[in-house]
């Protein structure tokens, strides 16, 4: 067995040589990621896998995740590119919304680079009033929907369970931007979420609804069920974030155009070397050894490379197949969620 390479190393000889060949050619010169986290554990209740609760272990990550980590990611995917960010923290039971939402402000306030959003949602149980004064004092962008469970704990939740009234009247006054990680283990596929999109779009037509993940179809079948449910909902769109296969890309470049697409990769998890891949009916992380345990993740002695790249390739090969121009390439890494960002009407 060849011994492990050092992560300098691998950087140097696998990484950087590959970015070179097979990721910067296409690229604009400057690149926006759509969906990234920044957490501190400080501003948790408690740790989720170390919680007991069905669905902790979902995703085990560091307890730490600052701007400057995040930025410093953002360089190392795109050395030769000023990097981007929308960004937000961590969104489920654990958080204490008012230590997170001045944690993301103040890396919004730090960095010009990035474009924190404020978690909202029902589950919070915030008022009106509260949402009002950290959009007015705090300078967010917008909302990332709070998901009332952990991990792959879906159940019967519904898109109207998750945002009501008070958050969708605040989003569609002010165009702000609403990004939404749909519930229900069906993902988009299923048509109790596709008419909660539905709904939340009407009821919002001057807001930019953004469904994280693609609607969470990183597969193919779950792509062609989904899709056509929001092909006339002009105000919504898709972040790319953990999408990495080409097919899914394809039928969404086909179905709603590059207009609607952005890149995205949910660092830190895309920050990691390996990749999201197709087995039977759902989808498993194959990584490089030395990742935390996680639900739907493999280690193994392959020759991988960062997931944020995984993703720009998905983008990249679909693109070519559905014959897109390079001008709507880059308007997915760029143009198009700064578009939604200029949107936004801030105090």
């Amino acid at each position: 067995m060849k011994a492990r390479l050092s992560d300098a190393r691998q950087y140097e000889t696998v990484d950087l040589p590959f970015y070179k060949a097979e990721i910067a050619p296409f690229l604009p010169r400057r690149v926006l990621d759509f969906h990234t986290h920044i957490w501190s554990s400080r501003n948790w209740q408690k740790v989720p896998w170390q919680s007991g609760a069905k669905g902790g272990k979902y995703m085990v990550v560091a307890e730490k995740y600052s701007p400057e980590a995040l930025l410093a990611d953002g360089h190392r995917c795109f050395p030769d590119r000023p990097y981007h960010a929308v960004c937000f923290g961590y969104p489920v039971p654990v958080v204490d919304w008012r230590k997170d939402a001045a944690f993301v402000a103040s890396a919004g306030r730090a960095h010009d680079t990035l474009f924190p959003l404020v978690l909202a949602g029902t589950g919070l149980k915030l008022t009106r009033d509260e949402y009002e004064a950290a959009l007015d004092t705090q300078g967010f962008y917008g909302f990332k929907v709070f998901l009332p469970w952990y991990g792959d704990n879906y159940g019967n939740t519904r898109v109207e369970d998750m945002v009501g009234r008070t958050e969708m009247r605040l989003a569609n006054e002010r165009g702000l931007v609403v990004l939404l990680h749909v519930p229900r283990s069906g993902r988009l596929a299923d048509p109790v979420v596709q008419r909660g999109v539905r709904r939340l779009a009407d009821a919002c037509p001057d807001a930019s609804v953004v469904l994280a993940h693609a609607g969470r179809c990183y597969l193919p079948a779950e792509m062609k069920k989904a899709i056509g449910s929001v092909r006339n909902l002009r105000n919504v769109s898709m972040d790319l974030s953990m999408v990495m296969d080409p097919v899914v890309v394809q039928m969404a470049l086909d179905a709603i155009g590059p207009g609607r697409l952005l890149y995205a990769t949910d660092f830190p998890v895309a920050a990691m070397r390996g990749r999201r891949v197709r087995v039977m009916d759902h989808w498993v992380d194959v990584m490089l050894p030395g990742y935390p345990a996680s639900s739907y993740r493999v280690g193994g002695q392959v020759r991988a490379t960062f997931m944020a790249w995984e993703i720009a390739l998905a983008i990249r090969w679909a693109a070519e197949l559905a014959g897109v121009s390079r001008k709507d390439v880059h308007g997915i890494f760029w143009d198009n969620g700064m578009r939604l960002l200029k949107r936004v009407r801030r105090s």
